[in-house]
């Protein structure tokens, strides 16, 4: 347990080292303060709008996190061949790939703190105190960006960045219109195109499970059993995930 905590914190201060995180978090900020003025230009519906922007916001910009530090992190240490001082000790590699994920997950858990603080002061200017559905929301979001990060270290066991990125960005794609495709599949006249989009559905996770967004606008109460759903489905997602990426990384040759 200590190694996968080294590890772990080793990764959040490469992490942290990441100028683009920087970047990604003040875009999503200055985001979240247009989503005021927006709500100031609109005619009683500023909190929804602020809320809704803020959000997603958020949400992107958490994924977009979780699949860069995800698709470089390891490539970075192939890079500067640091991976192989680290596993050249008596380390076994999925300890040190999980370890990884955990490192990838505080920064992302760190990011997200920052993001949604600055939403939660800019709707408590607007009046707009915070709920226990807005709480739901942020932590569904960081479920997904946990479902992207795994998905990300997956295809990095065995390819190069640009790849896994691509790939990672397809699942994001999909598992985010995977209820419209399934309602389309089967009206496909291609046979061989509908068993495609069928194979992707039946694969690719369900990520509108995470969005709570039609909820919050609706003003509709969430129960906790969703949450907790929702939580086991994608965390199941990411645990899979892991364990496909570990078994590959140990099986990778570096040399």
């Amino acid at each position: 347990m200590s190694r996968l905590l080294s590890i772990a914190f080793y990764t959040f201060r490469e992490a942290i080292r990441n100028k683009i995180l920087y970047s990604i978090v003040f875009f999503a900020v200055v985001l979240m303060f247009i989503a005021v003025v927006l709500g100031e230009a609109s005619l009683h519906q500023d909190a929804r709008i602020l809320r809704n922007l803020g959000l997603t916001s958020t949400s992107i910009f958490a994924n977009l996190i979780g699949l860069f530090l995800g698709v470089t992190l390891v490539y970075q240490e192939l890079e500067r061949k640091t991976i192989y001082n680290v596993l050249s000790k008596p380390l076994p590699r999925p300890l040190y790939f999980f370890g990884k994920f955990l490192g990838i997950a505080l920064t992302l858990a760190v990011q997200l703190v920052v993001m949604a603080a600055t939403l939660l002061i800019a709707m408590a200017l607007r009046g707009d105190p915070m709920s226990l559905e807005l709480a739901y929301a942020f932590w569904l979001i960081f479920v997904e960006s946990l479902l992207i990060i795994a998905f990300a270290l997956l295809f990095s066991s065995f390819s190069t960045p640009y790849v896994s990125g691509y790939l990672t960005l397809g699942v994001w794609l999909v598992g985010r219109l995977i209820q419209e495709l399934a309602s389309v599949a089967p009206r496909l006249d291609d046979e061989w195109v509908r068993q495609l989009v069928q194979f992707f559905v039946l694969v690719c996770p369900d990520l509108s499970l995470f969005n709570l967004q039609t909820q919050l606008s609706n003003q509709v109460v969430v129960p906790l059993s969703y949450v907790l759903h929702a939580s086991l489905y994608g965390l199941g997602y990411a645990s899979l995930a892991l364990i496909a990426g570990a078994a590959l990384f140990n099986r990778r040759d570096f040399i």
